[in-house]
Parts: structure tokens; C-alpha cells; sequence
């Protein structure tokens, strides 16, 4: 079902020996993303469940229908921008071109070859780290989280430089994408994004007691960066280029 697979970011001051990835704690906190990375609602299954069963978009449609609780619900991606407070307009892009992108990514101590993909582990831990809280909290990637796309990238480069990015179209295009799958085993993916939507717009709806938690992305995460790549992986970071923190992730 995919309900454990989406996380909020709940990050203090990083432990001992983590210093330097206490800009990495300013960055997020500080940045458009904010309110979506904090917010851990109690999510309520039936509700996620009706909603993702009932979903039904047509070609050409902008808005998605579907019935929770018996009750007739919608979202757009105006919704997405209201109750997430991504501080982003529809006319802002979603992807930029791959020669911005990868100018970024040198500065970043990217290894790789210009995107796409961005392979994540190709991105010094200190960015890499980034792109995980990313790709694990924003995206509606709920497997293959070693690569970036295009747009996914365009996305986390837009949060460090400060571009203007759609991140609402972004998200609402992947919860758009869901609703169309062929596979009928698709994911209840978003379940935090959907109860927000759901909470604000419908406030009305019967509450339910059946819950699930979401993963909290705590401290704790920082011992995974201490973790040396196995001998055997062939495609891995070499500290090539020095790294290089800049704007909100400012070296403090």
C-alpha cells in the first residue's frame, strides 16, 4: 500500500561529528519547502483509502475528483499551493535546461554526467543528504530513490539557489500520474499532502479513528552518512571536486 513510505522532516542541531550539515538544517528549515517538510498530520487511512479508490481524472482535466466518506471531494493543483505554501505561481517552471542544471551541480561536487539522470550517489553526502529529503518527502518517487529526474533535480537546485519553481504543478502532476496508472496496485501515495488538502477543504468530513503514523526524518538520519560504500559498488563518490556550500546552506 506504500502508507509508511513518505516522511516529514523533524531535524535539530546535527550530533557530534555531523557539524558541517548544520547549514544543512538552516537550508530546509528556511526555504519555500518549509511547511511541507514540517507538517505531520494525523492521517486518517479511511480517508486516504477513499480518496485514492474513488480518484478519477479525465484527458484534458485539471481538477481531480473523487468521494471520501461518502462525500464529493476535488483537488487542483490551486489546492496543493493553498494548504502546502510553496510561496510558488502557476507560471513558474518546473524543469530548467540541462546545461543550468549542471552548471549548479559542479558546484555542488556533482561526479556525474550532465542529467538526466542525477545519480544521487554521484553528489557529495552533504548534497546528497539534500536530495534525499527531497526525493523521500516532496517527490512521489516510493521506490528508486538513487536517481533524479530532470525535473526532481530542477527542483533541488531551484530550493539552494532560489529560483522560482512550480513545486505545486510538481506534485500535483505526480498525484495526477497516480490517479491514471493501469496498474490497479498503485500506491497511496502523498498520504500527509492529501490529509492536509482534505482537512482544510473538507472540514466537515467524519473523522475516522483508524490512523497510520508517517516516518519522522530525525537526527538519528545522520548516522547513515558515516556509512562507507562497499568495496564491490562499482559507481561512487570519489571526493573529487572540494566541496562547496553556498547561499542558505552556507558554510556556519
Amino acid at each position: 500500500m506504500g502508507k509508511d513510505d513518505e516522511c516529514c522532516l523533524l531535524l535539530s542541531d546535527p550530533p557530534k561529528g555531523f557539524e558541517m550539515y548544520k547549514s544543512m538544517i538552516v537550508g530546509p528549515n528556511t526555504c519555500k519547502l518549509a511547511h511541507s517538510l514540517w507538517e505531520n498530520p494525523v492521517i486518517r487511512e479511511d480517508w486516504i483509502k477513499d480518496f485514492w479508490d474513488n480518484a478519477t481524472t479525465k484527458k484534458g482535466d485539471v481538477v481531480i475528483k473523487s468521494k471520501v466518506q461518502g462525500k464529493e471531494v476535488s483537488v487542483s493543483e490551486q489546492d496543493v499551493r493553498e494548504v502546502l505554501l510553496f510561496a510558488d505561481e502557476a507560471d513558474d517552471p518546473v524543469e530548467y535546461p540541462k546545461e543550468k542544471v549542471m552548471e549548479v551541480l559542479v558546484k555542488m561536487s556533482y561526479e556525474g554526467a550532465c542529467p538526466p539522470p542525477t545519480i544521487k550517489k554521484l553528489l557529495h553526502p552533504y548534497w546528497r543528504f539534500l536530495a534525499h529529503i527531497y526525493l523521500v518527502c516532496i517527490s512521489g518517487n516510493k521506490s528508486g530513490l538513487d536517481k533524479l529526474t530532470l525535473k526532481q533535480t530542477s527542483g533541488v537546485l531551484s530550493v539552494v539557489e532560489g529560483w522560482k519553481y512550480n513545486y505545486s504543478k510538481s506534485v500535483f502532476d505526480d498525484i495526477m500520474a497516480n490517479v491514471k496508472t493501469i496498474n490497479e496496485k498503485y500506491w497511496y501515495k502523498f498520504p500527509r499532502f492529501v490529509q492536509l488538502i482534505l482537512e482544510k477543504k473538507y472540514p466537515k468530513l467524519p473523522i475516522t479513528v483508524k490512523t497510520y503514523g508517517v516516518k519522522m526524518m530525525n537526527h538519528l538520519v545522520f548516522t547513515m552518512l558515516n556509512q562507507r560504500s562497499r568495496d564491490n559498488v562499482v559507481t561512487k563518490y570519489q571526493t573529487k571536486r572540494k566541496l562547496e556550500m553556498f547561499r542558505a546552506f552556507a558554510e556556519i
